[in-house]
């Protein structure tokens, strides 16, 4: 029974994960070269960066002193528009796509596009959203502050390796300097590495105020701030039986996010969610156990 449980558990917090099929990523983005392999990673840079930005907080009060210790699972949900579904090709390595070509992104039509005798890879998949899970841990109070944890590793194969989350983040109430009657308000800072065995690399930052008010048992919140997230990737480009290395970093698209959110406090549990608004929008939202 423990074990079901623990199976039940892992597959929940990793089951959006594995589903970036890295084996697929690796082949598919193969077939290109950086200049192209840019285009059609970029819709993933933004939606991962933006969605690893999301779901870290319910509210802004923090106590001065005394222990508190939250720990969850916070689910998020980037919405993938039609634009970021497809991208128009490049000149590359003496092949230029004619006029009007259009080829799928890694959130595309997964069948494979024919150009000029030249085959050209689907998407990895064909979805609208493009949803994380994650586990999150957080404890205070110290004059004001606290700190949050998330971590996730999980070995994929002997191919590709781990897949490995590790992020933290510190905030500190500003309200106990500037007492307000009914608004609570901190600065916070959130900084994450996640990694995907040798072929993906991505870190992502954060830093805003957040601020929140609460009435019996609903607090609505919310957040404004600065946000960067990249997206390295390295893989092996083979062309007529001749490979080379390929390696590049992409920048995330989104800059400055405002959040707004609603959680309710059910004693012991709480539930909350909310929708971030910049270039890449996300739902997130979670189930938070406390004392």
């Amino acid at each position: 029974m423990k074990r079901l449980l623990m199976l039940v558990l892992f597959f929940f917090i990793f089951s959006s994960i594995l589903n970036l099929q890295a084996q697929d990523i690796e082949d598919n983005v193969s077939k290109y070269t950086s200049v192209n392999g840019k285009l059609y990673l970029q819709p993933l840079a933004d939606a991962f960066g933006a969605n690893l930005n999301s779901g870290f907080f319910y509210s802004a009060k923090i106590k001065t002193f005394g222990l508190h210790i939250d720990f969850g699972i916070k689910a998020m949900y980037a919405p993938i528009p039609a634009e970021k579904k497809t991208f128009t090709p490049q000149p590359e390595m003496g092949w230029v796509p004619p006029a009007g070509t259009s080829l799928p992104t890694i959130f595309g039509d997964e069948h494979e596009v024919t150009v000029n005798g030249i085959t050209f890879p689907g998407g990895v998949w064909n979805t609208d959203y493009f949803p994380l899970a994650v586990p999150q841990l957080t404890i205070g109070s110290f004059m004001g502050s606290d700190f949050t944890l998330r971590y996730v590793k999980y070995k994929i194969d002997d191919d590709i390796g781990d897949i490995k989350l590790y992020g933290w983040g510190i905030r500190h109430s500003l309200s106990q300097y500037i007492p307000l009657m009914f608004v609570n308000i901190a600065a916070a800072y959130y900084h994450q590495k996640f990694t995907v065995g040798d072929i993906i690399d991505a870190t992502a930052t954060f830093a805003g105020l957040q601020a929140s008010y609460s009435v019996s048992v609903l607090t609505l919140y919310g957040a404004a701030g600065i946000e960067q997230s990249t997206l390295g990737i390295k893989y092996l480009y083979t062309e007529e039986g001749q490979s080379m290395e390929i390696s590049f970093d992409l920048k995330g698209e989104n800059h400055f996010r405002t959040t707004i959110g609603a959680a309710l406090d059910l004693y012991f549990m709480k539930l909350h969610a909310d929708y971030s608004m910049s270039s890449q929008k996300v739902l997130s939202g979670g189930v938070v156990f406390g004392f």
